[in-house]
Formats: C-alpha cells, sequence, structure tokens
C-alpha cells in the first residue's frame, strides 16, 4: 500500500516535466515503474521497452531511429519494499513506434558512450560506423509489397532510414533511375505503381547494391543468375 501510494506522488509530481514528449498515460506509466525491482536487461511490455541502468551520476539513451540526434534522460526510481539491490536503479520507458521491427541504441554512461552493458545482442551500425546494442521487435503491424485495388501495388521497403532507394522491374525494362521510393517513416519505404495485368519481377536499388523484397516471399532467379521478386496483377 505504502509502494503503491509513494509511485502515485511519484507519477503525479514528475510525469509532466519527466514525459512531456511521451503519450503515455499516468496510471499505465505507473504501472511499469511498479514491475522494476532489479537492473537487467531491456524488456519489452506491452508495446513499450523498459530499460534499466545503474550509474553514479547520469544516464542517457540515443536512438538510431532519431539519427542519435537526441540523448534521453533516465530516471531515478523511486525505492520500495520489492527493491532487491543497494545501488540505484535508473530506467527509461521507450514507447515503441509501429514502424519499427528492431531497435538500435547506445547509452552515455556518466559521460562516456558506450553500448548497453546488460544487453548482449550488440551490432555494427554500418550507416553510423559504430557498435550498437539492439533489440529486436515483434511486428505490431505487418508492411508489405500488395495489390492496393485493381491494378495498383504499393511496394514497400523496410531498412536503414535516410536511404535513396529506387525501384527497377520487368514494367520499365529495369531502369534503375525511374522511381523513387518515400520514406513515409524511420526506414519504412513506400512508393503505388498501376501496372497492367500480368505477372511482374522487381527489386530495389540502394546506390549500386541491388536488394530484394524483404517483405515478399514470392522471388525467382534471373537469367543472369540475380534474385528479383514477383507480383502479379489480375
Amino acid at each position: 500500500m505504502k509502494k503503491s501510494i509513494f509511485l502515485l506522488i511519484f507519477v503525479t509530481l514528475f510525469l509532466p516535466a519527466i514525459f512531456s514528449e511521451k503519450s503515455i498515460e499516468t496510471e499505465f506509466y505507473q504501472k511499469l515503474v511498479e514491475s522494476i525491482v532489479r537492473v537487467e536487461a531491456p524488456k519489452i511490455k506491452e508495446g513499450h521497452i523498459i530499460f534499466t541502468s545503474t550509474a553514479k551520476r547520469h544516464v542517457g539513451i540515443s536512438f538510431s531511429h532519431e539519427d542519435y540526434k537526441y540523448i534521453h534522460s533516465f530516471q531515478k526510481l523511486p525505492q520500495n519494499e520489492l527493491y532487491e539491490g543497494k545501488e540505484t536503479i535508473l530506467f527509461y520507458i521507450f514507447q515503441i513506434p509501429d514502424e519499427l521491427t528492431e531497435i538500435k541504441y547506445r547509452l552515455v554512461i556518466d559521460g562516456l558512450w558506450s553500448s548497453d552493458p546488460i544487453n548482449r545482442n550488440i551490432v555494427f551500425d554500418r550507416i553510423h560506423s559504430m557498435s550498437v546494442s539492439r533489440i529486436e521487435v515483434p511486428y505490431k503491424k505487418e508492411y508489405k509489397t500488395e495489390l492496393s485495388n485493381k491494378n495498383s501495388v504499393k511496394f514497400t521497403y523496410l531498412g536503414e532510414p535516410k536511404k535513396t532507394i529506387r525501384l527497377a522491374g520487368s514494367f520499365n525494362n529495369w531502369d534503375p533511375f525511374m522511381y523513387d521510393l518515400i520514406e513515409v517513416s524511420p526506414g519504412r519505404y513506400e512508393l503505388s505503381l498501376n501496372l497492367p495485368a500480368g505477372t511482374w519481377f522487381y527489386a530495389y536499388f540502394s546506390g549500386g547494391t541491388r536488394l530484394p523484397d524483404n517483405t515478399n516471399k514470392n522471388h525467382v532467379y534471373t537469367a543472369d543468375g540475380r534474385v528479383a521478386s514477383v507480383i502479379t496483377v489480375q
């Protein structure tokens, strides 16, 4: 009972300052805070990620989908009877955007940049040329290449943000400069195109690299031995 009252006071007083940029409801935020009892690897809970850490002064987190331009500060967890350690627990609660299927991030611990020491999933971010921590996120919504009406195809590509993604295929004699996809959200690119009835082969291009459609399982090998995705318009 004392724990709940203390946390409610904490949330009521500090939530506006802490989460002014978030849309997490107060009661739900309190529930997430109450679930933290130790420093542990990031955990996904009801569409949010709970990050925990410990430090003498400050911990911040910066995300790939924001191009690492912003540092979000961790907050101090109010102690309660479930607290399992002697060190102060710092936490950050992140609401997962619908379009992201992975989260890549780095921490700033007492002024030093590093990957997350309690997350073993570390990858190399080629865009920013550094090692980062990674969390795989289950799809909230499926985005894929599909027929949007009788003969209109909505082409979709999921990948790294801030890239130039182009479309080419048998419908335009494989010209890789005719169609540019639009980045509608970080890492999600789309283009709607009217095509005549028939079966069409296509691929995406980024610079000089040819990319199969990772949202479409139908593919073939063309005469030159390359992989091409397949879409059929009725």
